[in-house]
């Protein structure tokens, strides 16, 4: 059981870095107010003495000494509260950054191991319940020493009755330890089934309007019962210990102290000691009692916080190979890619193979192919998302992984399907990359979204609903291209940006790629006929090769899918959950 706990509270101390002056300060002051309360009963023992033996002096002294210790009782315990605000504050600041810092720099294994359920729940409440273990700890030391020094004051008095309270502390602890434990184990099984329903409640979120087009309801609905059927399974096992640690086991205390009371008033009535002594007795009975309980309380704490100290850890721990960043720091980026010999591999599944490529500089190129042929995981590996298996992939004849995170972050820059829009005004969601407010109109400009902007009521101090509701989709999409086009970024990469759009402003896509061409290293991925013509390069893609490039006219003869993905007016229907 010490060394059980002795791993808890170590782990703890590794992952929350907590100052030491605060763990000073927080037992001193938990040590003093624990001390002071156990003087209490002794002193009021004391006043009952003198007062029945009419020594008015004594009984004014220890009560001038009952009240000092009550005063400064209260004076530790208000700076022992004082003290866990400035550590629960700092231990929840030190340990979001810490998970910030890593969700930034994952690759995109990361939510194959960790589910966004989980990382969601860590956050909200793991986090804030490790902020609790300090004072935990020091409730668990403490407690063990006020349970000693009890015991050892009635030895004082009676040896004999000493060791009765020694055999109680022992069999109460450890019954209600070991009912505690398995309470633990089912409180973890519960935290599993919540971050499984998170998860899922999360994605629901996020698909929602797929989810109503393709009737999906009502079999999510039957994924949520089974997960909530689990949650209550383990829920209600978890309670039933509950109630034997915290209900139950108390017939023992009650019996116990019945006998100890039957013993006290034959030993009184026997005058083996005074009426003053049974009065102290009885108070460090229930003092005990008290204690034990709030040492349990400690353990529980202690134990349920570990779950969470484990739960942070294993997200801090998550090893991510493809974030070895380098120390290239060159600002001045040309913007030439090429891949050579690059293949990938995810859980033994060959995903792309063999590819080379080679991106000049201020080109616009096209990746195409049929949905799943490997054009976004291609992009993956661009965005260091994943790390090739072999080959390499090199910027400007460096190695992209050569490059420090801020460098290589500057200069490349990709606008996705689905944006991300902050719920704030458009300014703020600009500000993020860069708050010249003349910078962010040229953008909106060059994005063709200015205009819109300036029809609104609050133009750019417009506040954007959660994900740019109160927009359209292709209205977002072209602040989030804005806002791609503030980084100053040599290589642009656009993962099929039309989808967004409606018919009129997809129309317009192709004389923004040529605006910003210039500037620009450009590859996209498209289903577009129309944005595919105006490819300098065109690189068509099947089961994870390139089968193929060239221009338009080309390919256009030579190549039978690139035929098929000219043909179409609209591009082909998708399932929801694409891993293209």
């Amino acid at each position: 059981m010490v060394r059980e706990y002795y791993n808890f509270i170590k782990d703890y101390l590794q992952l929350a870095e907590i100052k030491t002056m605060y763990l000073f300060i927080n037992f001193l002051s938990a040590f003093f107010y624990k001390i002071f309360e156990i003087l209490l009963p002794l002193m009021a023992s004391e006043i009952i003495k003198y007062l029945t033996l009419g020594n008015d002096k004594m009984t004014y002294i220890f009560l001038g000494i009952f009240s000092i210790d009550y005063l400064l009782y209260y004076l530790s315990l208000y700076i022992n509260y004082r003290i866990y605000g400035y550590n629960v504050n700092y231990c929840y600041d030190k340990l979001t950054t810490k998970v910030l810092n890593k969700l930034i720099s994952v690759d995109n294994n990361f939510t194959r191991v960790i589910s966004k359920g989980r990382i969601m729940n860590s956050i909200d409440s793991d986090i804030v319940s490790i902020g609790d273990m300090n004072d935990c700890i020091s409730e668990l030391i403490i407690g063990l020493l006020q349970i000693i020094i009890v015991i050892s004051i009635i030895g004082f008095y009676s040896v004999w009755i000493s060791l009765l309270f020694i055999l109680y502390v022992i069999i109460y602890i450890t019954i209600k330890n070991n009912y505690d434990r398995k309470v633990n184990i089912h409180h973890n099984k519960v935290i599993i089934q919540d971050d499984r329903y998170s998860n899922l409640l999360t994605q629901i979120a996020l698909g929602l309007q797929e989810i109503k087009t393709f009737n999906m309801l009502s079999k999510l609905k039957d994924k949520l019962n089974i997960i909530q059927k689990k949650f209550t399974k383990e829920y209600s096992i978890k309670r039933h210990y509950m109630v034997i640690r915290d209900n139950d086991l108390k017939i023992f205390m009650y019996i116990f102290r019945v006998v100890l009371y039957i013993i006290l008033i034959f030993l009184v009535s026997r005058n083996y000691f005074g009426l003053n002594v049974l009065v102290l007795m009885i108070s460090y009975h229930e003092k005990l009692d008290s204690y034990i309980e709030d040492l349990i309380t400690a353990t529980t704490s202690i134990r349920e916080t570990n779950t969470a100290v484990s739960r942070v850890n294993t997200i801090l721990d998550y090893n991510s190979d493809n974030y070895v960043f380098g120390d290239v720091d060159i600002d001045d980026i040309y913007g030439a890619l090429e891949f050579k010999n690059v293949s990938l591999e995810i859980n033994n599944n060959k995903i792309l193979k063999n590819i080379n490529l080679k991106i000049d500089h201020n080109k616009v190129v096209a990746i195409v192919g049929e949905a799943g042929c490997g054009k976004t995981s291609l992009f993956n590996l661009i965005l260091r998302l994943n790390k090739p298996t072999k080959g390499k992939i090199t910027l400007d004849n460096t190695n992209i992984y050569d490059f420090s995170k801020e460098a290589y972050t500057k200069n490349v820059g990709v606008v996705t399907q689905r944006p991300f829009i902050f719920n704030m005004s458009i300014r703020k969601n600009l500000n993020f990359v860069d708050t010249d407010i003349k910078h962010q109109i040229e953008a909106c400009k060059t994005a063709g979204i200015h205009d819109f902007i300036q029809s609104l009521p609050n133009g750019y101090n417009t506040i954007l609903r959660e994900n740019g509701s109160n927009i359209s989709g292709g209205q977002k999409q072209m602040i989030s291209i804005a806002r791609t086009l503030l980084t100053d970024c040599e290589v642009l990469l656009l993962d099929d940006i039309t989808t967004a759009l409606d018919p009129d402003t997809a129309k317009l896509a192709p004389k923004l790629i040529q605006n910003i061409r210039k500037d620009h290293t450009i590859v996209m991925i498209t289903k577009k006929p129309e944005l595919m013509k105006i490819a300098d390069l065109i690189v068509v893609m099947d089961k994870g090769k390139i089968v193929d490039m060239g221009t338009h006219d080309k390919l256009i003869k030579e190549n039978e899918i690139y035929q098929t993905l000219q043909s179409r007016k609209s591009p082909s229907k998708l399932g929801v959950f694409s891993n293209d």
